[in-house]
Formats: structure tokens, C-alpha cells, sequence
């Protein structure tokens, strides 16, 4: 996998999870989530227009930008649940953690792809730091974290994650998508879909008094979401750059929002969850080398 690859990720992840934390922050989740996410169309709407030359996309690419669309709509509406009812350093690893195991699966029946042997110990590397960073005393609590009903927005997440990512790479990697025509063209399929719900299950009240308290948080989010994403797509469209490799590689976000976790927010576990920063790290630099 080649570095520049390696670092645009790695970048995205920082980029990442702090636009997590924002949302996590936020009031009402689901609010601010439908608000950044109509704010994108405008804001990268310049961007577009200089993009006109490459808008022709054969019938594919339109395919993947919808399909990829609704699959985004479900993924922030299960984020803003997640974020309700869980802390950011239980719900963000599991949702990251999970995402990389169904993507390994996606890309080898999908997409043909084959992992070496090397690159197989690096992803199993990072998924047991995810785990480890879900450590409880006994067993049973153990299992239990994963499986209890606030644990399943997280699931969902991570599972929306696993489909987006196929896709993606389908979109930038085979069709020939441009990656920033193609991110722009779902997260607008997305902001009309996830619009209605929050106005559904929200107000409109709702929604003006959060833009009130957090328009500055909405946009900044609007911004650090697509600049994050188009880093990752762009790793993506570079040649030898198997999705089973760039999925968990991006788990390393994991480390950044426990960070925000535990160190900024205050949520517990900090020395547990730190604890398995090794695990990852050394995973990171498996799947580099792989």
C-alpha cells in the first residue's frame, strides 16, 4: 500500500473523529446532524462548478452515488442514536471496529479482493485492540457491553460503514467516479433524505434552536466531514490500494475519539482504553507494510 496513501488516512482519522466529536456534543443529535448535512451542498457547492468539466458520469456512477446515498442516510441517523444513548468512547470504536471485519468480508466477495497473510495479522491486530478498548472484568459483562440495546445504533453504524465503503471503492476505483463530484452528488442524496426524518421526529423548533446554539459547530462539521472523507476517496482511487486494507486502516480514528472521550469529555476507562493503542498501532503498521 503505498505512503501517501498511508498518511491521507491517517489524516482523515483525526479529521475524523473530531467531527464526531461534535456531533456528540451537540444538543439535540439528530438535529445537528440533519444541519450539516444540508449545509454541505452549499458550502461545496463552488467546488462543484469548477468541477463541471468532469459531471458526466456513465449510468454506474450514478447508481453508486444513490445507493451510496441512502446507505449514508441510514449510517448518520444510527450515528445520532448512538451518540443519544451511548458514551463516544464506547459507541465510536465499536462502530469503527465492526466496519473493518464486514468491509474484509465485502471486498473478498465482491470485489475479488484477497488480503496477504500479513495484511490478514494486521486487521486482526486492530480489531483486537477494538476489542480490548470494550474490556470489562468478566466474561459476561464482557459479551454483554456488545450486545445490549443501546449498543445497536452502533452495530447499525458500523454495519452502514462496512456497505459504504464497497461502494465507494466500486465508485472511485472501477467506474471512475470523480471522488469529489461523487462525494458531493451522495451527501446531497443523503441531506434530502435524513431532512424530512429529523423534521419528522425533531420540529422544525428544534432544528432553528439548534442552528441558534451550534451553527458555527454545524459548519465546521459540514466542512471537516467532507475534507476527512475526500482524503479517504482519493487514497482509494490510487492503484494498489485494496478497500480490505484502507477500512481498517482508518480504525485508527478509534484512537482519536477516545481521546475526546475520555480526555475532553470525561468518560471513563481512559487507561484501559489507551491500553490498547499498541494493539492498533502495531496493526496500522502491518496493514502500511502489507
Amino acid at each position: 500500500m503505498p505512503l501517501l496513501a498511508v498518511v491521507s488516512v491517517i489524516v482523515s482519522c483525526a479529521i475524523h473523529a473530531l467531527w464526531n466529536f461534535l456531533v456528540k456534543r451537540a444538543e439535540n443529535k439528530l438535529a445537528f446532524t440533519a444541519l450539516f448535512l444540508i449545509a454541505v451542498p452549499f458550502l461545496f457547492l463552488p467546488m462543484i462548478v469548477l468541477l463541471s468539466p468532469k459531471l458526466v458520469l456513465p449510468p454506474a456512477g450514478w447508481i453508486c452515488i444513490v445507493a451510496t446515498g441512502i446507505v449514508y442516510a441510514a449510517y448518520f441517523v444510527a450515528l445520532a442514536q448512538a451518540y443519544l444513548v451511548s458514551d463516544l468512547s464506547f459507541a465510536y470504536p465499536l462502530s469503527r471496529g465492526l466496519g473493518p471485519a464486514l468491509t474484509v468480508i465485502g471486498g473478498m466477495a465482491l470485489l475479488g479482493e484477497r488480503p496477504s497473510a500479513l495484511g490478514f495479522l494486521g486487521i486482526a491486530s486492530v480489531l483486537a485492540g477494538v476489542f480490548v478498548l470494550q474490556w470489562q472484568p468478566n466474561l459476561a459483562s464482557r459479551l454483554g457491553s456488545f450486545f445490549v440495546p443501546s449498543a445497536l445504533p452502533a452495530w447499525l453504524v458500523g454495519l452502514m460503514y462496512s456497505v459504504y465503503s464497497v461502494i465507494d471503492k466500486v465508485a472511485v476505483g472501477h467506474v471512475g467516479v470523480h471522488p469529489a463530484v461523487y462525494i458531493y452528488a451522495a451527501y446531497t442524496v443523503c441531506a434530502v433524505i435524513v431532512l424530512p426524518i429529523a423534521l419528522i421526529r425533531c420540529g422544525k423548533e428544534t432544528l432553528f434552536k439548534e442552528w441558534q446554539r451550534n451553527w458555527s459547530s454545524c459548519i465546521a462539521t459540514s466542512v471537516l466531514n467532507i475534507v476527512a472523507y475526500l482524503l479517504v476517496l482519493w487514497a482509494m482511487s490510487l492503484p494498489n490500494t485494496p478497500v480490505s486494507y484502507i477500512v481498517p486502516l482508518r480504525t485508527l480514528s478509534v484512537l482519536f475519539g477516545v481521546l475526546f472521550g475520555t480526555e475532553v469529555l470525561g468518560e471513563s476507562g481512559r487507561w484501559r482504553k489507551l491500553g490498547a493503542a499498541a494493539l492498533l498501532m502495531l496493526g496500522v503498521s502491518l496493514i502500511a507494510v502489507a
